[in-house]
């Protein structure tokens, strides 16, 4: 009798899969193979004494990380290496279009700077929750396990920004955590691939630092991403707006005068392009 199970690491072409209590080795059918349908960590499967035969349907299913069936995405940022803004917002975005929970959470509170309030400012109009905590000291991580009760969430975000120090002392863990290369300001990465840690009621993903992710959404969706422009829109002149180009534009009004965060804004003209140039280079194709 196949039995149910979920898949917490993937290493090698093996997988290991939690089945009640049981963290169990296995393999995957051929078929699965042989159609290149590659199994993912946070992925429910079928498991015919040990090997995978069959992977159920997905609820969400992310890139980068590489990993499916979360409800929170948590990205982790910190005063040293420096916020990478861009990337924030396509975290946002490939969360909102998966239709999961997105929190911002602000580590290493004991390092003097603005980073938090700069946050609070690119990302109040968001309606999302942002978290300062210290995993040094453990502020804030309290409110930070509340949050993640009952949910598989992955921690996404730059290499040493302490996603893996934030789960040592959430859960008594000694993960080797990176130290951040004080010459360049960026971090070593540590986490070299996606794993689920769990203990009690709360399931986080760790998974490697990254500096680059696409979008996964085309252009003319864009705009739907940014609630403080959709709020707006109608009062744009043109219907469908895409608040670059156009004259009259609401958006572009309220970012001129100040009222919306104007390098957020160039941010979204970036992706804009990003995205539309990879749509005229797929015609092409």
């Amino acid at each position: 009798m196949n039995r149910l199970g979920q898949v917490y690491r993937v290493h090698s072409n093996k997988y290991f899969v939690k089945i009640g209590d049981e963290l169990i080795r296995c393999g995957a059918r051929g078929l699965l193979k042989l159609n290149n349908n590659e199994i993912l960590v946070g992925d429910f499967v079928e498991v015919d004494k040990d090997t995978i035969v069959s992977v159920k349907e997905r609820t969400s299913r992310f890139v980068r990380p590489n990993v499916s069936n979360v409800d929170n995405i948590v990205a982790v940022v910190s005063p040293k290496p420096k916020p990478d803004y861009y990337l924030l917002d396509k975290l946002y975005i490939n969360a909102v279009k998966e239709g999961v929970d997105f929190y911002i959470v602000v580590n290493k509170s004991d390092i003097e700077s603005d980073v938090y309030q700069e946050i609070l400012s690119e990302y109040s109009n968001l309606d999302i929750k942002i978290l300062q905590v210290c995993a040094k000291s453990g502020q804030g991580i309290d409110e930070l396990k509340k949050i993640l009760e009952n949910k598989l969430s992955v921690l996404a975000g730059q290499s040493a920004v302490g996603k893996s120090s934030i789960i040592n002392v959430m859960f008594g863990f000694e993960l080797k955590v990176g130290d951040l290369s004080e010459k360049i300001e960026r971090g070593r990465h540590t986490t070299t691939r996606s794993e689920i840690f769990e203990v009690e009621n709360i399931k986080i993903i760790d998974s490697p630092g990254f500096a680059t992710i696409d979008a996964n959404v085309s252009a003319k969706e864009i705009p739907s991403f940014y609630p403080e422009y959709v709020n707006v829109a109608s009062e744009c002149k043109f219907r469908g707006c895409t608040h670059i180009n156009e004259p009259q534009c609401k958006v572009k009004q309220l970012v001129e005068s100040g009222a919306l965060s104007k390098q957020r804004y160039q941010r979204y003209i970036e992706i804009y392009n990003e995205l539309q140039n990879r749509r005229i280079i797929y015609e092409k194709n």
